[in-house]
């Protein structure tokens, strides 16, 4: 995850290029403060991968709880249009730091900067089928999403 901060700060002019061509954003604040908060937000969840454990408690005298924290199943995440890069990295880095797999799908209107974080992602060696990107319109993917959260629970 320190990798993929790392690649989100190398590629941050692009990423933010990428925020003003689709949502017509200014790219002052684009670079400076949401493509800056996503590169912070992966360094900070990558921090807390060590820190997710569970735990053995004593309840009584002969008896004993334990909590076993594991990833369960797949995550599917909704980006809007209007903050792709500060959404990517607020959903994608716990649920990548706590171990899930994701469904992404970016806003129709503005898929561009979570398609370059999917890239950056492998490049930074995320491995295949961890973080999947569906575009399209969201008519298209209810169903899907649906069936997926059926399955997860």
């Amino acid at each position: 995850m320190l990798k993929f901060a790392d690649l989100i700060d190398e590629n941050a002019d692009e990423l933010a290029t990428l925020e003003v061509m689709d949502g017509g954003k200014l790219f002052g604040p684009s670079r400076y403060f949401e493509v800056q908060i996503a590169s912070e937000t992966f360094c900070y969840f990558a921090g807390a991968t060590d820190k997710i454990r569970g735990a053995t408690l004593k309840m009584s005298s002969n008896i004993q709880a334990y909590t076993l924290r594991e990833p369960t199943g797949v995550v599917g995440h909704i980006i809007t249009w209007n903050g792709p890069a500060y959404m990517f990295a607020t959903k994608v880095a716990p649920a990548l730091a706590a171990g899930f797999t994701m469904v992404i799908k970016p806003a129709e209107q503005t898929p561009l900067t979570v398609l370059l974080f999917a890239h950056l992602s492998k490049l930074a060696g995320v491995p295949d089928g961890v973080i999947n990107v569906v575009n399209g319109f969201e008519k298209l993917l209810v169903l899907p999403l649906a069936r997926i959260w059926t399955l997860i629970w």
